[in-house]
């Protein structure tokens, strides 16, 4: 007998085809469905995704947690990608000539000048022909305002025009500034406007300078950089930037003074309201002196882009040297400022020069089969002399692409080369001064602090704060200035050093040659 006759008793639906039967399940299918295979919906119903999400719950929350503390702990990344998407998208709208004439390409960049002035230089996307640059400053209120311009345009490019005025002499507080364009129906319009703070002759309260170099191609670390910057508290803000040098990788590239550069300033809104010290490096040095997103070099055509000026009634003196230039006038100007009266009654003495005398890390071909070991020797050998003379606080620098400090012959050197190149690893000298040591990006915060009571014992100190690129403290030092000197004591140590007899100074130049 066949397997498959006799089923009756095991035949769930009795001799009713299967598909003329009603379901019997509890469950809400749609019986259209099991009628016509190809009708079908490929989405979830609504009440199966509801029960979905019910049955996930706990799942989904944790998820969701965690997706939200990776962002958090990633927004440092995420920021630093939409600020360089937005620059790169910035600068090709302008060069593809997608943006309409008489917009702010590059908004008013800060340098100082001297003492008493500050040059602002500002660039607008394309030919101005028809239409003048105006800029206003003031110090106390809006009545004593004062107008510079015309200001001449320098056209580079169909799509790159620049500006520079300089503004003073300024001594103190608070200073705004506006820059507006006259169209030829001497309609005005506003293009900037921002504030600066000035110390010339401020020596109440702190002064804050926040310093790097070396960013050149690596704009992402150089905007990382400045985003830490941007981050200190209100009243922990620098009032100044300090560049040592190198801040592209090609001087004559508009694109990355624009990119590599300008852009990450203002997009963190710093080089509009803290005007910089800056120091030309071997990558942007300009062959014909022209200089023209940098400080130019003042009124005196005899100078170069050398340059000294004073803080805080005096008490503070920078000098700014170009290691690109081995000249004599050089030479000479700095024995000048040395022997100067502002320098030596000044009680911090800083050197901002961007090749250091002593460097220690380069690649190690170029260092010794390409003869890079040459590069600068002259600070060294005859500026160094000169800085001991006159009793130099402070030499800062760059060129090398890392971090050092340390003390020789009573001087602080800090080589402060981490803006953004590729890190030095590769140590070619060893000149066993150095005490702090960091391979890694970095910026350093100097606040030079005023005496807290007012006489003539008393003497400005400077607190030095090296930072990583993740915003932390990674060195610090406290360094003394040089005590006041009274007009008394500096008769007396004049009568003193007149009154010497002339054998034992030949003597003394001697044993100093020993």
């Amino acid at each position: 007998m066949s397997h498959y006759q006799n089923t009756d008793f095991n035949e769930p639906y009795s001799s009713v085809s299967f598909q003329y039967k009603q379901p019997t399940s509890p469950y809400p299918y749609n019986n259209s469905n099991h009628a016509d295979p190809n009708n079908r919906s490929i989405f979830p119903r609504k009440q199966q995704v509801s029960r979905w999400l019910r049955l996930h719950q706990k799942s989904l929350l944790l998820l969701a947690a965690f997706v939200l503390f990776a962002l958090y702990c990633m927004k440092g990344i995420i920021s630093n990608y939409i600020t360089f998407i937005s620059i790169k998208m910035d600068n090709t709208m302008f060069d593809r000539g997608y943006v309409s004439c008489g917009l702010l390409r590059k908004e008013p960049m800060l340098f100082v000048q001297d003492t008493h002035h500050v040059q602002v230089v500002w660039e607008m996307n394309c030919g101005m022909s028809n239409k003048e640059m105006m800029l206003t400053y003031w110090t106390d209120n809006r009545e004593k305002k004062v107008v510079i311009g015309p200001v001449d345009p320098n056209v580079l490019d169909p799509y790159h025009t620049v500006y520079k005025a300089t503004v003073g002499p300024l001594s103190a507080g608070p200073v705004e500034y506006s820059i507006e364009m006259i169209k030829q129906n001497s309609k005005k319009k506003t293009v900037a406007r921002h504030s600066f703070h000035w110390f010339a002759s401020d020596d109440q309260q702190p002064i804050r300078i926040a310093a790097l170099a070396d960013n050149q191609f690596g704009m992402m670390t150089f905007s990382s950089l400045l985003r830490q910057i941007r981050k200190f508290p209100q009243q922990q803000q620098p009032h100044f930037l300090l560049h040592a040098g190198d801040a592209v990788q090609n001087y004559p590239s508009l694109r990355q003074w624009q990119t590599d550069f300008a852009a990450p300033l203002t997009m963190h809104g710093l080089c509009q309201r803290m005007p910089l010290i800056y120091a030309h490096g071997n990558h942007d040095y300009d062959s014909v002196g022209e200089y023209t997103y940098t400080r130019h070099h003042s009124h005196d055509a005899q100078q170069g882009p050398w340059f000294s000026f004073s803080m805080a009634n005096g008490a503070i003196r920078f000098i700014i040297l170009d290691s690109n230039l081995d000249w004599d006038l050089q030479d000479q100007w700095l024995r000048q400022e040395v022997e100067s009266d502002s320098f030596k009654q000044a009680q911090f003495r800083i050197v901002v020069v961007h090749v250091p005398p002593f460097l220690e890390y380069w690649d190690p071909e170029a260092w010794f089969q390409l003869r890079q070991s040459e590069w600068g020797a002259f600070v060294k050998d005859r500026y160094v002399p000169l800085f001991e003379k006159g009793g130099v606080n402070l030499v800062i620098s760059g060129h090398q692409h890392n971090y050092e400090r340390g003390e020789r012959h009573g001087i602080h050197y800090a080589i402060i080369g981490g803006g953004g190149g590729d890190i030095d690893y590769d140590q070619v000298k060893d000149w066993g001064m150095y005490e702090a040591k960091l391979l890694d990006f970095h910026f350093v915060m100097l606040e030079f602090r005023p005496p807290a009571v007012l006489d003539q014992e008393d003497t400005w100190t400077l607190q030095w704060d090296t930072f990583n690129v993740h915003g932390r403290k990674v060195d610090s030092v406290l360094m003394a200035g040089h005590p006041r000197t009274s007009s008394s004591q500096k008769d007396m140590v004049e009568t003193a050093a007149a009154a010497v007899d002339p054998q034992e100074q030949q003597q003394e130049g001697e044993d100093d040659n020993f």
